[in-house]
Formats: C-alpha cells, sequence, structure tokens
C-alpha cells in the first residue's frame, strides 16, 4: 500500500490515541465516531467536534449535542422551516429558512423545552434568573401587640375543580369549618388556584376575604374588614426544568395594613418550579435568593413577612435548606415530603399555634399557623397582653427534615419525588465505590428507560447501594449511579444531577441543625 493510502488511516489512529484522555468508556469514543457532525473521521473537523462537545470538566463530558438526521430535534427543525415560519413568522424572530441548523438548534433549546439539545459550538444564553446576591432580611419592628392567621393551601386544581367539578366544595368548606371552630384567617395564600373566588364564594366567605388573583394560578385573599391594602403586585423568579416544563414561576405579594395597631405586613404567595426539589433551571439557591431579593425589594422598614407556598421543594433541597439560613421557617406540612412550607422574619418563639387542616379533596394538605408579635394570643385569637410571646419547640426545622424519613417517595409516579436535583452540574463521585452506568434503551423497559432525569433518579433510588447519580444529555441519555456522595461538582450544561432520597436526608438533617430561629 502506498504511503498516501496510508495517510488516512495513520491520521485516526493518531486521533484515537489523542481523544483517549477526553473520552469516559468506549462507548462514548463510539459515539463519538458516529456522529455525523462531520462528513468522515478522516476529516480535521471531527477532532473540533470533539473539543466541542467533549470538553471535560473534571471526569464529566460537556453535555451538549448537535441534531442529527432521525432525531426528534432535528425533525422539529425540519417542520419549523416548511412550515411553522410559513404559518407562524412571529414564533421565529430573527430566523429565516435559510437560517443554519445550529442557529435553529439553539434558539429551539432557548424557546421551546424539551425540544433540542444544548448545540455544540455556541455560546449559552445567561441564564435570566440568576440574579445578584439578596442582602439580609430585618425581624419585624416592635409596636403594638397583633397576632396573624395564616393559611397556605394548594388546591390541585385540574383535578379538583375541573374533572371533579370542586367536588361540592370541599375547599371552600375545609376552609370555613376552621373558621367556624377558631377565627378567621388574616391571609391565604394558593396555589394551583385558577380562581379565588370559585374557592371562596359558593361558601359564603366572600363577605370576609378580598381576593387578588395573580399569575401563573396563583391567589391570595386577606381580610378586608382588618386589613387595608397598600399595594400587591407579582414577579416571576424561576422557570421550570426542562425535562418537566410548564413556564415560569413567579412569587406574588400584597403589602397590607392592620386597621387597629397600625403594623404593616408583606404576605407572599409563591408557587416553585418542577422538578420536585431542583429549583428549576436556575437552582435551589437562585430561588431562595430572588425570594429574598424580593422581600427586600417590596417590604418597607419595620414589615413583618410571611411568605407561604407550594415551593415544589421539601428540606432535602438546596432552596428549602438556604431559605432556612434566611427566614423563619413557621410550619411544615408532609404532602411529598414537606413541600409546602410557611416562612416569617419574626423568632419562632411567636408562634403560637401550627395546624394541619387535611387535604379537603386536594393531594396537598391545607397548613395553617398562627404567630403573635409583642404579646400572647387568648382564646379569642386576640393578643391579650404585651411582653413575650408563650414559648414553642425551636424544632421546626428538624421536623420538617425528619418528615424525609417517616415519608419516603413513592415509586409509582403519582408519589414519586426525587431527594435532589441539581440542573446543568455533573457529579464526580469517589472512584473506588460502587457504581454503575446504564443506557438509554426503552425497547429494554423501565430499568433501561432514562430518557429524564427524573427516571435516572428514580433508578437510583430503587437501587440500595445508589447515593447519588448524575444523568447526561450530550449524545445518547445516559444515567450514572454512584456509591457514594459527590466529593466535586462541576458545572456541565446539559447535564443533571443529584442525591438519593435517603442520601439527601441525612444532609437535611445536617442542615436543619444550623436553622435560624430568630432574626434580631
Amino acid at each position: 500500500m502506498a504511503a498516501r493510502e496510508w495517510m488516512p488511516i495513520l491520521f485516526l489512529l493518531l486521533k484515537v490515541l489523542l481523544l483517549l484522555p477526553w473520552v469516559g468508556s468506549t462507548q462514548d469514543l463510539e459515539d463519538f465516531l458516529a456522529d455525523d457532525e462531520c462528513e468522515g473521521t478522516e476529516s480535521p473537523c471531527s477532532l473540533h467536534a470533539l473539543q466541542l462537545k467533549g470538553e471535560r470538566t473534571g471526569r464529566q463530558l460537556v453535555g451538549c449535542h448537535t441534531t442529527q438526521r432521525g432525531e426528534r430535534c432535528f425533525r422539529e427543525i425540519q417542520w419549523a422551516r416548511t412550515v411553522g415560519m410559513s404559518s407562524h413568522p412571529e414564533w421565529y424572530p430573527n430566523l429565516t429558512k435559510n437560517s443554519s441548523i445550529l442557529d435553529f438548534q439553539k434558539f429551539m433549546y432557548e424557546r421551546f423545552p424539551g425540544r433540542c439539545p444544548i448545540p455544540c459550538g455556541v455560546p449559552l444564553p445567561k441564564k435570566w434568573c440568576a440574579w445578584p446576591n439578596a442582602g439580609d432580611l430585618s425581624a419585624p419592628a416592635e409596636g403594638p401587640p397583633m397576632s396573624i392567621k395564616v393559611l397556605s393551601y394548594n388546591l390541585f386544581w385540574w383535578s379538583l375543580y375541573r374533572v371533579r367539578q370542586g367536588e361540592g366544595d370541599s375547599a371552600g368548606n375545609l376552609i370555613k369549618a376552621e373558621i367556624e371552630e377558631d377565627r378567621p384567617f388574616d391571609v391565604m395564600g394558593f396555589q394551583e388556584c385558577e380562581s379565588g373566588l370559585r374557592v371562596l364564594e359558593p361558601v359564603g366567605l366572600l363577605s370576609i376575604f378580598e381576593v387578588l388573583q395573580g399569575p401563573h394560578a396563583t391567589c391570595l385573599a386577606y381580610r378586608k374588614g382588618l386589613w387595608r391594602h397598600l399595594a400587591n403586585g407579582s414577579i416571576d423568579i424561576g422557570e421550570d426544568m426542562r425535562s418537566h416544563y410548564y413556564g415560569r414561576r413567579g412569587v406574588q405579594w400584597v403589602r397590607l395594613e392592620h386597621n387597629t395597631t397600625g403594623r404593616k405586613l408583606l404576605f407572599m404567595n409563591h408557587h416553585g418550579p418542577l422538578e420536585i426539589n431542583s429549583g428549576g433551571s436556575c437552582g435551589g439557591l437562585s430561588m431562595a435568593n430572588n425570594i429574598i431579593q424580593v422581600v427586600q425589594n417590596e417590604s418597607h422598614a419595620g414589615d413583618a413577612v410571611i411568605l407561604v407556598g407550594d415551593f415544589n421543594a421539601n428540606s432535602a433541597s438546596l432552596t428549602i435548606q438556604a431559605l432556612w439560613s434566611r427566614m423563619i421557617l413557621l410550619q411544615s406540612g408532609t404532602s411529598f415530603g414537606g413541600v409546602d412550607n410557611i416562612f416569617g422574619n419574626m423568632d419562632a418563639s411567636s408562634v403560637v399555634s401550627r395546624k394541619n387542616l387535611g387535604s379537603g379533596g386536594s393531594d396537598h394538605d391545607a397548613i395553617a399557623v398562627t404567630v403573635a408579635l409583642g404579646g400572647t394570643v387568648n382564646t379569642t385569637g386576640t393578643v391579650s397582653a404585651v411582653g413575650a410571646a408563650p414559648a414553642t419547640e425551636a424544632s421546626t426545622a428538624v421536623q420538617a427534615a425528619e418528615t424525609l424519613v417517616s415519608n419516603p417517595p413513592g415509586i409509582r409516579w403519582q408519589s414519586f419525588w426525587c431527594g435532589l436535583l441539581e440542573s446543568d452540574i455533573g457529579y464526580v463521585p469517589v472512584n473506588d465505590t460502587w457504581s454503575r452506568t446504564i443506557r438509554h434503551r426503552p425497547r429494554l423497559g423501565d430499568s433501561h428507560d432514562v430518557a429524564s432525569p427524573q427516571r435516572c433518579c428514580r433508578l437510583c433510588q430503587q437501587e440500595p447501594r445508589c447515593k447519588s447519580w448524575t444523568w447526561k444529555d450530550g449524545g445518547p441519555k445516559r444515567c450514572e449511579m454512584y456509591g457514594s456522595a459527590p466529593v466535586q461538582k462541576d458545572s456541565v450544561p446539559g447535564f443533571v444531577s443529584g442525591l438519593s432520597a435517603q442520601e439527601a436526608s441525612v444532609e437535611a438533617a445536617r442542615a436543619a441543625q444550623t436553622a435560624r430561629f430568630s432574626l434580631a
């Protein structure tokens, strides 16, 4: 064979030797060589392609992937070029039918989550919800004694109100029964609420409450005979992960003045992003930070602050653990490991009572708390004396962490939740522990169906040896399970990593020990 004929083979062998330090396994190399991003393996383009899609941080391959013919993303782009742009050109700003596949893929990744992976060789968009670090919060100012009774309730709207037509106004009657037994709530926050009027009007509660409808199916109500409206609004602070995408998530708020004492209250209502325990696309730390930023922006010095919601995050999450160090956990539910929470800026000792009111037809329980500022609360619910509020157990965060153990996630998708998810993060485990890699082969059944990070986490939580995992979306999807917690976390676009529920409960118990009980 002539020397000229040997050159392509020598070039390929040299390239493979050069690539071995970059490639995590034989299959990774095969996946790369099968990539038709370049015309042939002899082309220098192939080495450039690996540098784009195989750039490593620690031991992890970067999760970019340029779409190929036959893939869903490629079909979506072809449809957009041939049909979508003709019918709805406004859907594709700054694109034409002659725009490159790469331009279309980048646009689809940013605007239509879940349809395309991050393309290789393009600048990644900055996450809009990565806000600057917020400062510290302050306790309420001293003032006349008063009490505040609070409700947080996810209404499971699509099922309770759309499918079951309100089930005899079960949610409204649940609220009414509590009011008749005790006293009216001062403020109520509802999630999965498409109409607060629909909840309260049939049971005769609109004479007591003023309802404010917010975005993203949130609404709140306040006791209009006792509080005066000062201002209200809402702002988006986060966004669902691409694997379970419904859109952006926000905070709805109202600032009120107590008619008797003149004290001010900032009441905030939040429904957090999916996946559960992920903090959405920006992550749990960003979600907690953004919530604190909204408090700072909308409150005035001396205001009492109360935050309620279905955070789609329980105490295993970075969201809740970060909030433990910035606000005071006043009450936590048990649904889905404790995703329903009530926080405030008043001392933990100000809590007079906590209640779990039951589900009322929802898949979440309604939770309630009463706090006293500047005094104690008597049996009628009014503050009777100035002085220290009655002491309560200063272990709400510890109890919330214990809920993870007493209410573990189920395996059925209706009851499943993951211990912890971190978007665009790759885990580096201890080298000498147990590990297993599962490649996405749905034809082999559930044990090889890792089409989404949730499925990877579910497999990990079914395996007693698994403590952490990384789901990789750079080309063929794969799930890597590890027998240890990570020793390093790397920023890797397209990857999702997390802890099993068991391991996450251990981390939650540690974090709960440092939760704050006062901002004073």
